[in-house]
């Protein structure tokens, strides 16, 4: 269930950074803030980058190309 296409970006990561899984440990926070899905496979350290609600299976990558792929920081207001 990701967002509707008419929904910007920054729409959708602040969405995403009200849920709940926000305080889930197996949750990224930063990446989550910014609209990935941010699962993190804990026994390994992996994090997925589909957007938040994506479908299907996550796609793990390790945590440094994950943070390396998201896109900077926007503040709210910019």
């Amino acid at each position: 269930m990701g967002a509707p296409a008419h929904l910007s970006t920054d729409t959708a990561a602040r969405r995403a950074a009200d849920t709940s899984e926000m305080h889930n440990a197996s949750v990224d926070e930063v990446a989550a803030r910014q609209g990935a899905c941010a699962q993190v496979h804990l026994p390994t350290g992996r994090m997925c980058i589909l957007p938040h609600g994506h479908r299907g299976s996550c796609d793990f990558i390790p945590a440094d190309a994950a943070y390396a792929s998201l896109p900077p920081h926007r503040s709210h207001g910019r």
